[in-house]
Formats: C-alpha cells, structure tokens, sequence
C-alpha cells in the first residue's frame, strides 16, 4: 500500500511539474510578447518625435526667413522715407500734420 500511495505520489508531483514547466514557458512568451509590443510603441514614438523635429526645424527657417524679410522691409521703407527728405521722424512739418 505504501508503495502505491508512493508511487501515486510521485505520478502527481511529476505531473504538478509538467504543469508548471508549460505555465512557466506561456509566462516566458507573453514576457517576450508583451516587451516587443512596448518596443514597437516606443520605436513608433520615436519615429513620431524625429519627424516632429524636422518640422519644427522647418517652421524655424520659415520664421527666420519672414524675421529676415520684414527687417529688409522696414530697411527699405526707412531708406525711401530719408531719400524722400524727411529728415526726422519727429518733424511732422514737411508732412502737414499738426504739430
């Protein structure tokens, strides 16, 4: 009798072993699953933020480029304003305003 409850035993401790080498291999592939869905996600937002980048860096050189333009503007419009003989900005009396 002993030795059938041993053996019996023996049969569900193997198989409790069984079981758990299964669940700790399914553990080990959704580990692995689940780390290269949160690499993908972050390689994805990665992605996101270089492209992001090159647009702002875009959006920066048209700025700079409007900055450039507008100063040229008022560059030339103040140009035109003293080659017209308006000396001061503060004398109205050439252009008959009050004073």
């Amino acid at each position: 009798m002993r030795a059938a409850v041993g053996t019996a035993v023996g049969a569900a401790a193997a198989h409790a072993r069984l079981l758990a080498d299964q669940e700790e291999r399914e553990i080990e592939h959704l580990m692995a699953f689940i780390i290269e869905t949160q690499l993908k996600k972050l390689q994805r937002k990665a992605k996101y933020l270089e492209d992001l980048e090159r647009l702002m860096e875009k959006e920066h050189a048209l700025l700079d480029e409007s900055k450039d333009s507008i100063i040229a503007d008022r560059i030339d419009t103040l140009q035109r304003i003293f080659a017209s003989g308006i000396s001061r900005w503060k004398d109205h009396s050439s252009l008959g305003l009050p004073v």
